[in-house]
């Protein structure tokens, strides 16, 4: 997912660049966060090549760390709006419309480990 993508998602402007750097470190960190959540990397031939619920949930998770606010109440991207008290809460529902899309892959851990 480039920058320009994510830009187009939460709806930014190409003119409105100040704050590229900041959206550049968050996406990574969202990038990262779900590749965690996911127990996958989605390389494809050495390429980063996310599915578009992920590319949403990463915008989502842009957006919720954008607006500063631990406590936000809601939030709306392209049509759909969801409701987050806390960034647990958030995290949880970014994770369940990940499950739900067969993105989580099970961690399995040998026996007496």
């Amino acid at each position: 997912m480039t920058l320009d993508e994510l830009r187009r998602r939460l709806q930014i402007p190409d003119e409105d660049t100040p704050k590229d750097k900041y959206l550049e470190d968050v996406l990574e960190e969202a990038i990262e966060w779900v590749q965690c959540v996911c127990n996958q990397d989605f390389l494809v031939d050495g390429e980063l090549k996310l599915p578009a619920v992920a590319k949403g949930v990463i915008a989502q998770y842009v957006n919720f760390e954008m607006q500063n606010n631990a406590g936000i109440k809601s939030e709306s991207i392209g049509g759909m709006s969801q409701t987050f008290d806390s960034v647990d809460e958030r995290n949880q529902a970014l994770i369940s419309k990940l499950s739900s899309a067969g993105l989580r892959k099970l961690r399995f851990k040998p026996l007496g480990a």
